[in-house]
């Protein structure tokens, strides 16, 4: 798949900066636009606190997220002046409606985003947005660690490959990424009975007609295959793990598969989920 349209999510932080970094530098590799999206879809319920001080608790919360969406634009069109991008623009949006999300992500090839730790309310809900985004979106997600920096451009990528349709759109989601990795290993995790459904033979032979060469591990022990997933990526130095992402798409209570869900909370390199 070209990437011509991608989505980055904003924060007036550290990480989000260098998050635009990231995005900036693959936008003008691909010769992508490139979209700088502000969210915020926190709930929050004036009457927990009575009349009068809930009103005044949303609006210094809608004063905060003005200032918070003016920084982080400032800073995405200044970094994306400085790098002589071609083509982008920001958005905001604040409220508690994520069709208007969708919406965006819906436009683009790529959206990316990154993990971050539970320090605010607000948090809460950035937490759950990697997994979120995979599930609703239709969309390949992005997902950079808080240690990333820099530009986004994997030389040895793992593809967790599994029976299902997920695995499937991950693989075809990525094909042009996959061709150009110098190295790509498929690890067929999971059952037997499980992985017989669609062997991992024709995903090599899948890959093989798209000019890509890749190595097939199999691992169907009793281990969880999320720590398998997991531990091949540490083992084999992997730069990128590719992966479906399993679950169900209700934006308020999201359903995700195990596996899914340990890879999300321990992976220490670059992510791409698919639904």
């Amino acid at each position: 798949m070209l990437t011509k349209t991608i989505v980055v999510h904003l924060e007036d932080t550290d990480l989000g900066r260098a998050r635009v970094a990231t995005a900036i530098e693959m936008a003008v590799r691909h010769g992508a636009h490139l979209t700088g999206l502000f969210l915020s879809l926190e709930d929050f319920d004036g009457d927990l606190y009575g009349r009068v001080r809930g009103r005044e608790l949303q609006g210094a919360r809608q004063d905060r997220l003005a200032l918070e969406s003016t920084q982080a634009r400032t800073h995405f069109e200044a970094a994306c002046k400085s790098a002589a991008l071609q083509s982008y623009r920001f958005a905001s949006e604040i409220g508690e409606d994520e069709k208007d999300l969708e919406a965006h992500a819906r436009a683009a090839d790529l959206l990316i985003v990154s993990d971050v730790q539970e320090r605010t309310m607000e948090d809460r809900f950035v937490r759950g947005l990697p997994e979120t985004l995979a599930l609703s979106s239709g969309l390949p997600v992005l997902v950079l660690p808080q240690e990333f920096t820099g530009a986004f451009a994997p030389e040895n990528v793992l593809i967790a490959w599994k029976s299902s349709r997920e695995a499937v759109r991950a693989v075809r989601d990525n094909l042009t990424l996959l061709r150009d990795a110098a190295n790509v290993t498929v690890l067929s995790v999971g059952t037997s009975e499980e992985t017989g459904r669609l062997p991992a033979d024709q995903a090599m032979h899948f890959l093989e007609r798209h000019g890509v060469n890749a190595e097939l591990r199999k691992d169907y022990g009793d281990s969880q295959a999320g720590k398998v997933i997991i531990s091949t990526a540490e083992e084999i130095g992997a730069d990128a793990v590719i992966m479906g992402a399993n679950g169900h798409p209700s934006w308020r209570n999201l359903i995700l598969g195990n596996t899914t869900r340990y890879v999300l909370r321990h992976h220490r390199m670059p992510l791409i989920l698919s639904h």
